[in-house]
């Protein structure tokens, strides 16, 4: 194992004379990940199906206290009371059926699978989407493809009218929640969401369980709350406590019609018997017959869902690892630890790298080492609701985030087979890479579904980019979008977040009762080696940040990608066409050049002062501090505009879709507004925002040059 370390792999803001002893730690780092302990843990978190505030999610919130005390870390179960939407204790959580032309009962539950002895266990929670209200709709049918807002203005530009009806749409595109707020503002009475196989099934590849694709009755379930902020809907802003002063909820905006998720043999039955319209151009699906627009005057469809709307106990476990020399410093890494069933991918392949990275920490510390920064790992909460658990945490510590918060890792799902992939915020994107060379790859050997190790030498950095394209010279690292706990820390508290895993399994389970351990294991592989591989990667990558001499972020990252960012800007601009066809961004990109050169100054800077005899260990402090304020200068105080709550003016998440990344966020909301004043102004705000980047980056540089004090930043 400690042949792995070397290979003239630079660590990055760490003074000359702690590079041996960094080696010696990140040797161990990789030894310590075994296949055995990730299996433990993932059979005793996916065990049984633990969906946010029932029963089976307090067993695993006690099993993670165990776990993490045991570890011997320190441990706080953050209990926050959040208003979630649940089936009722009878299991009838909905009906769908054809009433006429003849009457036809659709399932909505899913049957076993032969050979899966956890898809027959009695109590699997009947499909549902979370937040739908409770209904009895008898009505017309419409499809409206994936019920995107493009699709729905399809639907007008053809004439057909959805008002009153229930409108099918297929799972993709863009999140669920937005499907049924588009079908509700054009006056939809239901929605019916079902998986296509086209998209996950037959037309992929070979279903489970002879391969790991959708069968006919697997259904999708998920919330389809939409808000201008995630986590509680009640507490926006401030944390979900037991007394918490919470709004109305019917003044929130909660969904107002019913929703429901089926599998492609309940919407078969259906898209079979409508009589409308052939569909345009890029909306037939999957199943062998021609898709039409609408069901015509004969086809009624009966849609009922029962759910229970309330506030339910639950709770984060985070375990921390105290810092030797800035404990009040903190780099968080975390997954979500709540399903819609058993979750063994969803959210468990990740969670289980969490714990097993910590047992890897915590044996490291019980041999004599500790970081210099605090390691906290955590298990969130009620995700799957809206991101709940680690926004409440967010909510709560919002200031000592702000001040002390060095970076976050996200791990959801990390681990759906052998080829790493990572999305971060561009400055911590080099450490990830660079970590990636110390790693041995895993790869799938052909004809078996289970990776095998590789020959010697070949690195996960080395199978990262013989994916990125013939001309890269980097392995490609994504943006951030929404959707997982990293939003609160990154969007709203300005913390550097990245999110890290491995795909390539053949197939999917995703919200599905069939997301269990069989599934995983025939599937994505049963021996764990792409879970050792990621937490490898995980250890390393924590190491460094919590422990570099000054915080290993790269401001060199920001030209390159902003400069990116403006032509994909320009080009939508273009195809968006009107008063903002041609923004003018003239301003920005000089401020670009600005922040440039002085990311060219600081990594000179850098290079000296962690040198033999470069600068004392306060100036690498103080130059730390400044950096982190610096990143800090990306948050809007009032927000961005129409949603408030998402502060960072870098990156948020999309306002049509909900998962993807919007880059330049208020930029881009006044070009998709074709808005030229607010245009203007949001361009002008950015270029000063990036001149104050600029500034605290040229402040580290003097810190370490031994110019300049540092601004009173030092401890932050």
């Amino acid at each position: 194992g400690g042949g792995w370390v070397g290979g003239g792999v630079g660590l990055r803001g760490f003074a000359a004379a702690r590079v041996a002893g960094q080696r010696q730690a990140e040797a161990k780092l990789l030894e310590l990940p075994a296949p055995e302990s990730l299996r433990s843990f993932h059979e005793m978190f996916a065990s049984e199906p633990h969906i946010a505030g029932t029963a089976g999610d307090m067993r695993v919130i006690a099993g993670l206290e165990a776990q993490f005390r045991a570890m011997g870390l320190e441990v706080e179960t953050h209990w926050f009371w959040p208003y979630l939407s649940l089936p009722p204790g009878d299991g009838k959580a909905a009906e769908v059926s054809i009433v006429s032309p003849e009457v036809v009962e659709l399932p909505v539950a899913e049957p076993p699978v032969e050979g899966d002895p956890f898809s027959s266990r009695p109590g699997l929670p009947v499909g549902f989407n979370a937040y739908a209200a409770p209904g009895d709709v008898t009505a017309g049918v419409v499809y409206a493809n994936y019920g995107t807002k493009a699709d729905f203005e399809e639907l007008v530009r053809m004439g057909v009218d959805v008002r009153g009806t229930i409108v099918l749409a297929r799972y993709g595109g863009n999140f669920r929640g937005y499907k049924s707020l588009f079908a509700e503002q054009f006056g939809a009475a239901g929605v019916i969401i079902f998986t296509d196989p086209e998209d996950s099934g037959y037309a992929k590849g070979l279903m489970y369980p002879e391969g790991g694709f959708a069968t006919p009755r697997q259904l999708q379930m998920g919330s389809i709350l939409v808000l201008p902020y995630p986590g509680d809907p009640l507490t926006p802003n401030y944390e979900a406590t037991e007394d918490a002063p919470r709004l109305d909820p019917s003044a929130v905006g909660l969904p107002k019609i019913p929703v429901q998720p089926v599998g492609w043999s309940a919407a078969e039955k259906i898209l079979s018997r409508m009589k409308g319209a052939a569909v345009p151009e890029g909306w037939q699906g999957g199943l062998p017959f021609t898709y039409r627009v609408e069901g015509g005057p004969e086809l009624k469809v009966r849609l009922v869902v029962r759910q229970d709307r309330g506030i339910h106990k639950t709770a984060n476990v985070v375990a921390t690892l105290r810092g030797s020399k800035f404990p009040e410093q903190k780099v968080i890494v975390g997954a979500h630890h709540d399903a819609w069933s058993y979750g063994a991918g969803d959210p468990l392949a990740g969670t289980i790298l969490v714990l097993e990275s910590a047992r890897s920490f915590a044996e490291l510390a019980k041999q004599g080492w500790r970081p210099e920064r605090t390691i906290q790992f955590a298990a969130w909460g009620a995700e799957e609701f809206g991101i709940i658990g680690s926004v409440e945490y967010v909510e709560r510590y919002r200031e000592d985030l702000r001040d002390h918060g060095v970076a976050y890792i996200n791990l959801d799902m990390a681990t759906m087979g052998s080829k790493f992939w990572a999305a971060a915020h561009p400055p911590l994107a080099r450490t990830i890479i660079d970590v990636t060379r110390l790693v041995p790859a895993i790869r799938p050997d052909p004809g078996t579904r289970s990776p095998k190790p590789t020959p010697p030498g070949w690195t996960v950095y080395q199978d990262w980019l013989s994916r990125a394209g013939r001309e890269s010279k980097a392995p490609t690292v994504g943006n951030l979008g929404g959707g997982s706990d990293h939003v609160g820390f990154y969007f709203h508290a300005g913390v550097p977040s990245a999110a890290m895993g491995s795909s390539g399994g053949r197939g999917t389970s995703y919200h599905s009762n069939y997301d269990n351990l069989h599934w995983y294991r025939a599937v994505v592989g049963d021996d764990y080696l792409p879970a050792q591989m990621n937490t490898r990667i995980v250890n390393l990558t924590v190491a460094r940040l919590a422990n570099a001499d000054v915080v290993p972020l790269d401001p060199a990252a920001y030209p390159p990608a902003l400069r990116g960012m403006l032509d994909e800007l320009e080009k939508r601009a273009g195809e968006l066409g009107g008063a903002t066809a041609k923004p003018d961004f003239g301003a920005v990109r000089r401020a670009i050049d600005g922040l440039e050169a002085s990311a060219d100054r600081y990594n000179a800077a850098l290079e000296r002062a962690t040198a033999e005899g470069g600068a004392d260990a306060g100036a690498l402090a103080s130059a730390s501090a400044l950096l982190r304020d610096g990143e800090r200068a990306w948050l809007a105080p009032g927000g961005l505009p129409g949603r408030a709550w998402y502060r960072h003016q870098f990156m948020a998440n999309d306002e049509d879709s909900g998962y993807a990344a919007w880059s330049l966020p208020e930029v881009r909301l006044n070009i998709e507004r074709r808005n030229a004043d607010q245009l203007a102004r949001s361009v002008a705000r950015l270029a000063e925002v990036l001149g104050r980047v600029g500034e605290r980056i040229d402040a580290a540089a003097a810190v370490l040059r031994g110019e300049g004090a540092g601004g009173g930043a030092v401890g932050k």
